[in-house]
């Protein structure tokens, strides 16, 4: 019974919340002339006061013998408006989060107030300068803004946005006033003090950039209203001015302007200023109340219409619901158990080589004869097709799997009846141990489809080897061989199990370190033992490797995926993936100290044990094939043919 009520439950809750936020929605609009009356005045009177007491502050240090006392009844008028901020500030009943974030800007006015006063105690012993004055004060006021910024918050986009815009023009006012107690001490001192003129400037750059984007927002008839302010005769003889004053040169400079010129040139354009903004917060409200009207109206019509409507949705939940939600319930069911359960059971005894009946496995449902029943049937007929496709992949796979690696095996084996007959060949010419050596390469390539394919590898170890051994044949089975410098390597045991894997994958990060890197530079090799082990360094002075490539190539060396065609080209790396991961191999590749790139690989101590001498267990020399001597061969051919005009290097025999 609660399944079939919940469409309704939900509804009312939808319905309830309307309703909730309609009367919210009234109430903040209703709340708009309380903030205005308790905090938005106040607030503006005193930002006044603190813009008056500013300018006077300014003009006493700047007069030659100014005295703090004239300055008197302007403080205690900016006394009078902090009280009074004060008081209204208490009675203010806002509700919701911009009454919160309100509230916390009005507390955060107590420091600003402690700070106004140390400020007027320096300025009555004449120890700050009139640029100090001018930054403490408008920080102060800045305090007040903010103020003023929080009581914008509105329910209705067009009285938040008619706030908004209010508050943003006072702002770009008190630019002006800014730039008018700046100016009050500079034509006072009849020259600009130090930081004076560039203060000019960022406050004049400022204000011809705030005003006009502030005054954007407006509505259509009051944004035409305030362009046609701009260009009237008081802000142009302000502009004016100001240009006059800009073109002086700097600090120390006569101003061309008194006292006298300057007041009566920013009074008449300030005036104006504020002028237009003096209904603003009027029409804010007037369209508050207009939308609160609105607002309830809406409820009284929407509400009714939504009443009626839960009502007629609950008999119709009762009457028709319960059957359409019951079947929905038995066909939810199965499509989670088909998806999450027996789907990916079938796909992996498919893959796994085993033979499913489709039919027995199909899904069957019983769910009438609608729309309902329609996808109960398709869904089934989506398991039988998921379910072919995964056998048709699977039995493609494993026959692809077999043709490569019987085609591998067989390479394989008439190439180690090559390097037996290289082997047996008289003599032991260069062309003889190349061809060996591209054999061996050869061999290799062929292996890569084995290990791709999961299956066991053909060819079987003759017990432990050195570490030095499979440093140097794996050396020795890279094209360019002589390349290769090999330094110090540990004295360490690899068994039996681990030989040719290991060696196989330090030939793949060879190669490419010889075929990715110029051809006259080297590849070093070199290993020291670690506490997790040995680790085996292969470094190349080739172009190296960007920062995302490395980042995305030790993450698929660290963690090898099912082989994807598409990644062929990089086939020796999805190798040397495959084989670390099957021994517990790391391999990473970063950047090396000079250029070009490192590939560390580092071997656990279980599969690099400790000797106690290099000629402890030497490699048995009579296990060895022909083909392997062939190998070694080849590559003591090459590194000896490269050091006929170099100096003397260090290559391990394999």
């Amino acid at each position: 019974m609660l399944a079939l009520l919940l469409p309704v439950v939900a509804l009312i809750a939808l319905w309830a919340l309307d309703v909730q936020d309609s009367f919210d929605a009234a109430a903040g609009l209703r709340d708009s002339r309380n903030t205005r009356e308790n905090v938005s005045i106040p607030c503006d009177q005193l930002v006044a006061a603190l813009q008056a007491e500013r300018s006077a502050s300014i003009e006493v240090l700047a007069a030659p013998g100014g005295s703090a006392a004239a300055i008197g009844s302007q403080r205690a008028a900016t006394d009078a408006s902090v009280s009074a901020f004060r008081e209204h500030a208490e009675l203010y009943r806002g509700r919701g989060i911009s009454a919160e974030i309100l509230r916390s800007r009005i507390a955060d006015m107590g420091p600003a107030f402690d700070s106004l006063a140390l400020l007027r105690t320096q300025v009555d012993a004449r120890t700050v300068a009139p640029a100090a004055v001018l930054s403490g004060y408008s920080s102060v006021i800045s305090y007040a803004f903010s103020v003023s910024t929080a009581t914008a918050a509105s329910s209705d986009p067009l009285v938040e946005r008619v706030m908004r815009t209010s508050v943003g023009l006072r702002r770009a006012g008190e630019l002006l006033h800014q730039e008018d107690a700046l100016l009050t001490g500079v034509t006072t001192a009849g020259r600009f003090g130090d930081g004076e003129y560039r203060q000019l400037t960022e406050i004049v750059g400022a204000l011809r950039f705030q005003i006009p984007t502030a005054g954007s927002t407006l509505p259509a008839p009051d944004q035409a209203a305030f362009k046609s302010m701009l260009s009237s005769p008081a802000f142009a003889a302000l502009r004016a001015a100001e240009d006059q004053l800009l073109n002086t040169g700097g600090a120390g400079d006569a101003v061309p302007l008194t006292r006298e010129v300057w007041k009566a040139t920013f009074t008449p354009a300030v005036r104006q200023l504020y002028d237009f903004l003096g209904t603003g917060y009027d029409k804010a409200v007037g369209f508050a109340s207009a939308e609160r009207d609105r607002v309830l109206w809406r409820f009284g019509i929407f509400g009714g219409l939504g009443l009626i409507a839960i009502l007629i949705s609950l008999f119709l939940s009762i009457r028709i619901g319960g059957s359409v939600v019951r079947r929905l319930s038995v066909l939810r069911t199965a499509a989670n158990d088909l998806a999450h359960r027996r789907l990916p059971e079938m796909v992996a005894r498919l893959r796994a080589g085993e033979q499913i009946d489709v039919e027995s496995n199909r899904l069957r449902l019983s769910l009438g004869d609608d729309e309902i029943a329609d996808v109960g049937a398709a869904l089934s007929e989506v398991q039988r097709s998921a379910v072919d496709s995964a056998a048709g992949e699977a039995a493609m796979r494993y026959d692809m799997n077999r043709v490569l690696v019987n085609v591998a095996r067989r390479n394989q084996t008439l190439i180690d009846r090559q390097l037996e007959a290289l082997a047996q060949m008289p003599g032991t010419d260069a062309a003889a141990g190349r061809a060996g050596q591209l054999a061996v390469q050869m061999r290799r390539q062929a292996e890569h489809l084995v290990i791709l394919s999961g299956s066991a590898r053909s060819r079987r170890g003759l017990g432990p080897e050195s570490l030095t051994a499979i440093v140097s044949r794996a050396a020795g089975q890279v094209e360019h061989a002589e390349r290769i410098r090999i330094g110090v390597v540990p004295d360490a045991e690899v068994p039996e199990r681990a030989v040719a894997d290991i060696g196989h994958l330090l030939a793949e990060l060879l190669e490419n370190a010889t075929t990715f890197s110029p051809p006259d530079t080297t590849v070093r090799v070199s290993g020291h033992r670690v506490a997790e082990g040995v680790v085996v360094e292969i470094e190349d002075d080739g172009l190296g490797m960007s920062a995302s490539a490395l980042e995305e190539t030790n993450r698929r060396l660290a963690q090898p995926q099912e082989f994807d065609p598409a990644t062929s080209s990089r086939l020796g790396l999805v190798v040397v993936a495959l084989l670390a991961a099957q021994r517990g191999i790391r391999v990473v590749l970063a950047p090396s100290a000079q250029r070009g790139t490192t590939a560390t690989v580092t071997v656990p101590a279980e599969l690099a044990v400790p000797v106690a001498a290099p000629e402890a267990r030497p490699v048995p020399l009579t296990r060895r094939s022909n083909a392997a001597k062939l190998v070694g061969i080849a590559g003591q051919r090459g590194r000896a043919t490269a050091d006929r005009g170099a100096a003397p290097r260090h290559a391990a025999e394999d």
